[in-house]
């Protein structure tokens, strides 16, 4: 798990975000009220979907020029809260590993934000799990004393 994990607001503008996401070399971002409470996350999935079937993904317009500069102007007034996912699913702190894998097995997810007394605490993702493994794997083939 990585502990105190970068969180986005969701009345933040979507540049915000997606500059969060960059300057963290991460893909997904627990959004939380102003009072800590998770409410949301945002990914960069949440960037490339098409929006409302009408609209390109957001990955045609950014990379188009015609609209690039209206794109430009939409992710600075569009906010988290119109893209997020509500009602992610989270972990506590003591879940264990086997649980974790599973949910992100079942429902198909990369990452959790793990809560303690109703705040986020920190995100477990799918680097985390494997990054347990290989210490395990390690644990496992150091000579016993």
């Amino acid at each position: 798990m990585t502990m105190g994990a970068a969180t986005v607001r969701p009345d933040a503008s979507l540049t915000e975000a997606a500059r969060l996401l960059i300057d963290h070399r991460i893909s997904g971002l627990p959004v939380v009220s102003k009072e800590g409470e998770l409410v949301g996350i945002i990914t960069e999935h949440d960037f490339l979907r098409r929006d409302d079937g009408a609209r390109p993904r957001w990955l045609d317009v950014l990379l188009s020029d015609a609209s690039g500069q209206i794109t430009a102007r939409e992710l600075q007034s569009r906010k988290v809260e119109d893209v997020m996912s509500r009602n992610p699913i989270t972990v506590e702190v003591e879940t264990p590993v086997e649980t974790v894998l599973e949910l992100m097995e079942r429902r198909k997810v990369k990452r959790l934000p793990v809560v303690g007394n109703g705040k986020v605490v920190g995100i477990v993702s799918r680097a985390d799990l494997l990054q347990a493994i290989m210490w395990e794997a390690g644990r496992a083939r150091r000579p016993r004393a």
